[in-house]
């Protein structure tokens, strides 16, 4: 009678526990960022995938939650939590990327199902739901405000990254395509953040806050055209381009005047005149214009120049447009960085849209910039150096001020916004002219040299003693120590990567040097 009455109970639990798992296993399944199989995906040739890029950018934003940018509430905390964001979002990316259809079918078949609570863990949103309740809690941003961000954070990266991969095969290895969609979901993402604030909370700016909304005015405007021409494909037809591409421009021009609450115009001519220095760097950067265009078009009649050296031309040419930008206005230098930026953004959509009658002009001017690592559809080394070399000005937790050479913030911010042009600027064009004459030991399974890499690390340390010498930088003993290690770092990567160095050199330096 008991064991009848035991295997009674037995039995009852079982059944309990199978209606159980039976209701867990019906609950609504969450929704998830569309994947992208590595099967299926065409990524760049000869590359490997690049899933530690994805860390780089979180780690370059880390510096706006130290106390010495408190300051500059709440844009640097903002920044840094959605930078954290965007990594575990990244991450989670590349594993929906590389986790194979047919690990997939076989847990389907096998009836794994994860649990309710790993499921809301592992789900793709989840950081956003976090990253919000830690902006609220840090910045004071509204817990209202705050959540709407990091979803749209999150969802651009998403969409973004995938939009980048599917449209543009082959361009990208996977860790460069993660790199761009985080960068487009932080830079529209903190844009929005600034406009919004402007409206809610109008208060008066600065010369440097000024610039910035500007800025982030025309990051949103510029994302909304592109997603638009690439959405409505009746606007890529040549007749309907140009009439866009204006009222994209008419409705800029007016958002940005009635945030400024100046005609931009206006705006524009006194920033231009805002100091003789300005005019001074307008008139250096001309004459460095017409120099690349001299030297590229003789390249091209003559045929003298292989591509490699005219491409390290324009790595020297870089240099010398940011170094007197940074040494004397970085905030002009940042507006002018973006100005350019977005210009070739937009004659790259030309060129592969064809847009007549620029499209071949185009084309042609661009190919001095080719290099082995520009497959698929994309000519992107020259928007990848104008960008890796800006990426400091872009990334610094707080608005660039109008201090002049020898002044406190000169000495202690120059450094870090140098690490574009010290890692790409000089180091990848010192690495290769050493390589080419001095090289004789070879990095293994690669065709750069040692020799070339320690010239690459040295001329980085002898530009910042020249800059140390000069008074423009504070550096202590122990600065020194930390700047060796990481100019021999980068020059290490450099030698060995084969992804696209001109992003990540700069991004690699750039963390380190914010800590000297």
């Amino acid at each position: 009678m008991g064991g009848a009455s035991n295997a009674s109970t037995g039995s009852g639990s079982q059944g309990m526990k199978h209606s159980l798992k039976a209701a867990l296993t019906t609950l609504p399944t969450l929704p998830v960022a569309d994947p992208l199989h590595l099967s299926c995906l065409n990524t760049r040739s000869g590359a490997s995938t690049g899933v530690w890029l994805v860390v780089l950018v979180p780690l370059a934003c880390l510096p706006g939650l130290y106390n010495t940018y408190r300051h500059c509430h709440p844009l640097p905390h903002l920044q840094a939590l959605l930078a954290i964001q965007v990594g575990v979002c990244g991450a989670h990316l590349y594993q929906e990327m590389c986790l194979a259809n047919g690990q997939k079918m076989a847990k389907k078949e096998e009836g794994q199902q994860k649990p309710p609570l790993l499921r809301f863990l592992t789900h793709p949103y989840t950081p956003s739901l976090a990253t919000s309740i830690a902006i609220s809690l840090l910045t004071d941003i509204h817990p209202v405000l705050a959540l709407p961000l990091t979803l749209l954070c999150s969802w651009l990266l998403f969409r973004v990254t995938h939009w980048l991969f599917t449209t543009f095969p082959g361009s990208f290895s996977l860790g460069e395509g993660a790199i761009m969609g985080q960068s487009v979901a932080l830079a529209v993402t903190c844009s929005l953040h600034g406009i919004i604030s402007r409206i809610l909370w109008p208060q008066k700016l600065s010369h440097a806050h000024e610039i910035s909304l500007f800025i982030q005015t025309a990051i949103v405007v510029m994302s909304v055209m592109v997603g638009t021409i690439y959405s409505v494909p009746m606007l890529r037809v040549p007749r309907m381009f140009l009439p866009y591409l204006c009222v994209c421009g008419v409705v800029g021009v007016g958002l940005a005047s009635l945030l400024l609450g100046e005609w931009v115009p206006l705006w524009l001519w006194e920033l231009l005149n805002f100091s003789p220095a300005r005019l001074f760097l307008l008139g250096w950067w001309f004459l460095l214009t017409l120099f690349a265009v001299s030297i590229t078009t003789w390249a091209r009649r003559k045929n003298h120049l292989p591509t490699t050296v005219l491409r390290k031309v324009y790595h020297v040419v870089i240099t010398l447009v940011f170094i007197p930008g940074v040494l004397l206005e970085p905030s002009f230098l940042l507006l002018a960085a973006t100005a350019a930026t977005m210009a070739c953004l937009l004659l790259e959509v030309v060129r592969v849209e064809k847009i007549p009658p620029f499209a071949e002009v185009i084309s042609q001017a661009f190919t001095p910039f080719l290099d082995e690592k520009d497959e698929g559809l994309l000519v992107l080394s020259h928007i990848y150096l104008l960008a890796g070399v800006s990426s400091p000005l872009w990334l610094t937790p707080c608005p660039l001020g109008e201090a002049k050479v020898g002044e406190a913030w000169q000495a202690n911010a120059v450094l870090p916004l140098l690490a574009g042009v010290l890692a790409v600027g000089i180091g990848d064009t010192a690495a290769s002219v050493g390589g080419t004459y001095l090289g004789q030991r070879r990095w293994s399974g690669t065709k750069k040299t040692v020799e070339g890499s320690l010239c690459g690390m040295v001329a980085q340390l002898v530009v910042v003693g020249v800059l140390v010498g000069a008074g423009l930088v504070h550096l202590s003993l122990g600065g020194w120590g930390r700047l060796l290690v990481s100019a021999a770092l980068v020059a290490v990567v450099e030698a060995l990567t084969d992804q696209v160095d001109n992003i990540v050199l700069p991004l690699m330096l750039y963390t380190p040097l914010m800590d000297l």
